[in-house]
């Protein structure tokens, strides 16, 4: 099944590098993101992990610019989130979806009206006929098929998790940033999600995702980022990961992917193969 409606060529992903130059973020006198300088490539799918509370969340919403600096710097294809202007942080938006830990879907309208938005006020210009289209091919994708004229309330958590990663994609962006994207997903949900998220990746677009989930690490992931008390305690290659000289890397690993895997075949090949338990 083809995931596009629309024709799309392979996207000029240019302007999607990330970069962070001695990046800190600090709130009522407390550091929740210790400095860190970091580079993102374009077209790669980094997975953020780390135990609850680490800063996941906190650090997409910068690496988006949601969430501004409070020192260092941020830049997105050469344009310095900090200094931009309104017109260039529009057009920033139209090249970025995305999807919250909550969903966060604005409750007092309709399920159309909420993944309506992103074309409306980021997109290109769409006629009302191309926006249903659009929204009737992401919601056979991912296996929406509840009524559109619902409000969010109406949703169980896992329905409201598939409207925001609809949303997300709803402008066809060139990078996308996932906040725990299979919470509360069914198994058959979480397959069709895995299966956008390789379309994505195949057609070049850039991926930040922060999960637990051991298959999007296992068949997804080109690098790890370990954060830890707000602190970026690795960023690597997964094959490197096994080899970190920083203990806490090697039990976050454990833990998040270890517990999780049970350390199946996917795992144990993306960290080290074989048989063996890398962290025995």
């Amino acid at each position: 099944m083809i995931f596009m409606d629309m024709t799309m060529e392979r996207v000029d992903t240019e302007h999607t590098t990330i970069e962070l130059q001695k990046a800190g973020f600090s709130h009522s006198g407390e550091t929740l993101l210790q400095e860190t300088s970091l580079s993102i490539s374009e077209g790669s799918c980094v997975l953020v992990m780390g135990p609850s509370g680490a800063g996941k969340s906190l650090l997409l919403k910068i690496l988006a610019g949601i969430i501004p600096l409070t020192t260092g710097r941020i830049t997105l294809g050469g344009t310095d989130l900090g200094q931009a202007s309104n017109r260039e942080m529009k057009s920033l938006r139209t090249r970025q979806g995305f999807v919250f830990q909550d969903a966060a879907l604005w409750q007092n309208l309709s399920i159309r009206q909420n993944l309506s938005l992103p074309l409306q006020y980021n997109g290109p210009h769409r006629s009302p006929r191309q926006i249903e289209e659009r929204i009737a091919s992401l919601a056979n994708r991912i296996g929406f098929y509840q009524s559109l004229d619902l409000r969010p309330a109406r949703l169980s958590s896992g329905s409201q998790m598939m409207v925001g990663i609809m949303r997300a994609l709803m402008t066809d962006p060139e990078i996308c940033f996932l906040d725990e994207p299979s919470n509360g997903l069914d198994t058959a949900t979480q397959q069709n999600l895995l299966d956008i998220l390789q379309d994505l990746k195949q057609r070049g677009k850039t991926l930040v995702i922060a999960s637990h989930d051991s298959t999007i690490a296992s068949r997804l992931a080109d690098q790890f980022l370990l954060i830890d008390q707000g602190e970026v305690i690795f960023f690597d290659t997964a094959h490197n990961s096994t080899r970190a000289e920083n203990s806490r890397v090697r039990e976050i690993l454990q833990g998040v992917l270890g517990l999780s895997a049970t350390y199946d075949a996917d795992i144990l090949d993306i960290l080290g193969g074989g048989d063996e338990n890398p962290f025995g």
